[in-house]
């Protein structure tokens, strides 16, 4: 029995921080014809949840195409819920946008009611993140608030107190991503996903570590406190990601 968020959320249909760790794919394509042929390619294999990297899309600065394509995407995917993530280039994002213009990007998706959920960066400009999230809250949608680490893997308590300021600035879902350099840093990942469950079982949680090393994480990561998992449809968007058929294979010989 893994160790449970005491008040799972709903995106979409989906509770995350319930039973199941939940599978999501994410799709990240440059151009609005390849989306789509993403969007039906990924929707056949059934994730529980699909992530759409916007900071892949050529035309992410403009307003009126991200939510053109999101609408598309939307319509292709139907009910499968559906995270929006326009990813700083600070934290892996692809391609640089200014930061007032991500902000806004995402604060009107919010407001198209497209998305079911959304993911802004800790670093992000504590008044964008205020906004986001009354944006996000006057639309009852769950917002993601995530630090990522592509460099290393901090100590335990440095994860620990990111998680603590995502869950304080309000994050209906907290999320940490780092790389390990060797084994022991992907223990410090589980560790202190463990210790957050424990310290704040609320909250539902997003942890992985990366990479090859940090594999174990994606498969294992529920009984840690880990509540959903990165998998691949045609391409991965982080380093480590399985296809989604071999994980959802691999979790269930694990967890039962």
């Amino acid at each position: 029995m893994r160790l449970q968020a005491k008040k799972p959320i709903k995106i979409g249909k989906k509770t995350i921080g319930g039973p199941d760790m939940l599978i999501c794919v994410p799709i990240s394509e440059e151009e609005e014809f390849g989306l789509e042929q993403a969007a039906k390619n990924t929707a056949g294999l059934c994730p529980d949840i699909i992530e759409w990297r916007a900071d892949y899309f050529k035309d992410a600065c403009s307003p009126i195409k991200v939510i053109k394509a999101l609408k598309l995407l939307r319509s292709i995917i139907g009910e499968i819920p559906l995270i929006f993530t326009f990813r700083s280039s600070f934290e892996g994002g692809f391609g640089e946008v200014e930061e007032h213009i991500r902000y806004e990007i995402i604060r009107q998706v919010l407001c198209t009611g497209e998305a079911d959920a959304a993911d802004i960066e800790l670093a992000s400009c504590k008044n964008a993140i205020e906004e986001i999230k009354k944006a996000a809250y006057d639309h009852g949608i769950p917002l993601i608030i995530s630090y990522h680490n592509f460099d290393e893997t901090p100590s335990v308590e440095f994860l620990l107190n990111k998680i603590r300021e995502e869950v304080a600035l309000g994050a209906d879902i907290a999320k940490i991503a780092a790389m390990p350099r060797n084994e022991e840093d992907v223990l410090k990942l589980l560790s202190a996903s463990l210790k957050a469950r424990i310290e704040m079982p609320d909250t539902p949680l997003i942890t992985v570590s990366m990479g090859t090393l940090g594999v174990i994480s994606r498969i294992a990561g529920g009984m840690f406190g880990s509540d959903m998992t990165f998998g691949t449809g045609e391409k991965a968007s982080a380093p480590g990601q399985i296809p989604i058929a071999e994980l959802r294979a691999l979790i269930k010989t694990l967890m039962g």
